[in-house]
């Protein structure tokens, strides 16, 4: 800190515009205060410069934080029994499955990428200088315009099936990919060194995106895992039997006939307390 005269250094500012060293210097002693002058003269300068850097470094930290707001990382999560419709930030609209969830960067800022676990139906807006790409399982995803399912609910296997347009999948951590129609499918399973296509029923793996139950000679207990998320509810039995079941079930079924069905088809009886359902198989 110091004592400085504003006035003077102003007329010092612009005597300096001709040339001039010093302000109302006396003939007899040029140089002691010509010297000092200068020295104070430095001394407003640094001020002057320490100034402009604080303001600058503040601006520049408030840029920072503004930044780092705009990559703010956005979750949405369904609990068991739950469905939803997401609206992402480009307009591309996500049908997110029970037990399931979607990371994605707020706005896009970073790009049009998303992570997903359990299952989901994607309508991609077309935007052909951003691809939109899934990763999910092992597996990512890109497209441009177009949809597509992805299901991860088996901790060893992804699927991703085509609806319309066409997509990229790639196996993660290798330079393996293949390229999907509509009406295809990609598999990627734990101990498979590459990813599988065939083709598949649309229309079967995307029932549940129009809130119809669907089994084609399922195993009993993909059902019962089925029926956990798709319900919200606890399933116990004492011995799952090695059968399969069919059966469409339509829009909202409740639980209760559902499990009517299943139980004279199968052959079993269950209770049900709140939440908690308990299955008995019929001994043979």
């Amino acid at each position: 800190e110091f004592n400085w005269n504003g006035q003077e250094l102003y007329h010092k500012i612009l005597k300096s515009k001709n040339n001039e060293r010093s302000l109302n210097v006396s003939k007899d002693e040029p140089t002691k205060r010509s010297s000092t002058r200068n020295n104070w003269w430095k001394v407003a300068a640094a001020v002057s410069l320490l100034i402009v850097a604080s303001v600058f470094l503040i601006n520049r930290f408030d840029i920072i934080e503004s930044t780092q707001e705009v990559y703010a990382e956005v979750i949405k999560n369904n609990p068991a029994g739950q469905k939803s419709k997401v609206y992402l930030p480009d307009g591309t609209i996500v049908n997110l499955n029970s037990e399931s969830s979607i990371t994605f960067a707020e706005d896009f800022a970073s790009g049009r990428t998303v992570y997903l676990e359990g299952e989901a139906f994607f309508d991609v807006t077309e935007d052909p200088s951003r691809p939109f790409t899934v990763h999910s399982g092992g597996l990512s995803t890109t497209a441009l315009g177009t949809s597509f399912n992805i299901k991860t609910y088996e901790a060893d296997l992804t699927e991703v099936t085509l609806v319309t347009g066409k997509v990229k999948v790639e196996k993660e951590g290798s330079e393996e990919r293949v390229f999907l129609i509509p009406g295809e499918r990609a598999a990627l399973r734990a101990n498979s060194e590459s990813i599988q296509k065939d083709k598949a029923d649309l229309q079967a793996i995307t029932y549940w995106k129009e809130g119809v139950l669907y089994f084609d000679q399922t195993n009993i207990n993909e059902v019962i895992s089925t029926l956990e998320r798709w319900y919200g509810v606890e399933i116990t039995a004492s011995k799952l039997p090695d059968l399969k079941c069919s059966g469409t079930f339509q829009k909202n079924e409740y639980l209760t006939n559902v499990l009517d069905i299943l139980s004279y088809s199968v052959g079993f009886e269950y209770s049900l307390d709140g939440k908690e359902v308990k299955l008995e198989f019929n001994q043979k």
